[in-house]
């Protein structure tokens, strides 16, 4: 029933890009119909990686895809459908890959297939899979409890604690994620987006969720220069909270290292700055700032309470 009104909710306040027929030359929100888009970004950038001893990511040499039609779209690792259309609203239908391995694997796709990084949005072990984190059946929907075992740790033993890493736990497996995505424009360059997705191969069990309202700041001639600036939050579930950053039996045999992870806000700040510098090259600055909410970085498994994403380069289009 929780499902079904935040569900109402989203389709009372959301929209995706407009067609090309019905933009505006000067809008800076629209999306060219019916073209597969290909673009490279070549330059100097990093994730910064918050897992304890979890290498940074560098950023390289990024390829960029999309494709939107009338109803389908493709942008990167998402998939999706676009079922409600209005003029100032749409709600569409997704599926993509969960980004939270990236942490723990250098070549995720997550790490090389940067979505909305550089057009619009100006190797496995072969151990078997063992879910580190059983179902037990609940959630919580409470961003931030509080776990009751953590409090009863001797603080005597919180260096102990702090110990473990990247390379001391088990496999943390793939995810495939699907749910709504929808977009509300409220003025000519402001746009409100929602997100809601589901774990539909059974790895967390859970859910996670994101806000944020996204502003096109108008700098010189809109097709040569764009300055994007967003701001919002995620909200990641219990359940995948505890399977990816979570410490159990299965992880070590060290009882001062046992931790349950807790249902978590992140909240985000972001810029991304573009300018043509002619047919073919873009010039391409981005920066996002995520600070990690304490039922993530509680786990001794983290040794930051933040992760970084800078890049700055050009991008080819073909």
């Amino acid at each position: 029933m929780k499902y079904f009104f935040f569900l109402l909710l989203i389709y009372t306040l959301t929209i995706s890009p407009s067609s090309a027929a019905s933009c505006a030359a000067e809008d800076q929100q629209c999306i060219e119909v019916g073209q597969w888009e290909l673009a490279v970004a070549v330059g100097a950038g990093v994730i910064t990686n918050p897992v304890r001893d979890g290498d940074n990511v560098p950023l390289v040499v990024l390829p960029y895809i999309s494709y939107y039609g009338d109803k389908f779209f493709v942008d990167n690792t998402t998939v999706g459908y676009t079922f409600v259309e209005k003029p100032q609203y749409d709600l569409s239908l997704i599926t993509q890959l969960n980004t939270e391995r990236a942490y723990f694997e250098r070549f995720h796709p997550s790490n090389i297939l940067v979505s909305n990084s550089f057009s619009q949005e100006s190797g496995s072990p072969s151990n078997p899979v063992i879910d580190p984190h059983p179902d037990t059946g609940t959630d919580s929907d409470s961003p931030d409890d509080i776990d009751g075992d953590k409090d009863n740790v001797d603080p005597d033993d919180k260096q102990t604690k702090k110990s473990i890493s990247i390379d001391d736990i088990a496999k943390r497996d793939w995810a495939l994620d699907s749910g709504f995505l929808a977009h509300w424009y409220l003025e000519k360059y402001g746009k409100l987006s929602i997100l809601w997705l589901h774990d539909v191969t059974g790895t967390y069990r859970g859910y996670h969720g994101q806000i944020d309202y996204s502003y096109h700041v108008p700098v010189g001639q809109p097709h040569i220069a764009r300055l994007k600036l967003k701001v919002g939050a995620e909200y990641k579930s219990q359940k995948l909270v505890d399977y990816y950053y979570g410490i159990s039996p299965l992880d070590t045999e060290s009882e001062y290292h046992l931790y349950t992870g807790k249902a978590t806000i992140n909240p985000f700040v972001s810029i991304a700055f573009n300018y043509r510098l002619n047919q073919d090259w873009q010039l391409k600055f981005s920066a996002k700032q995520t600070w990690l909410g304490s039922g993530i970085t509680d786990s001794p498994l983290i040794d930051k309470k933040y992760t970084s994403n800078v890049f700055i380069g050009g991008v080819y289009e073909f």
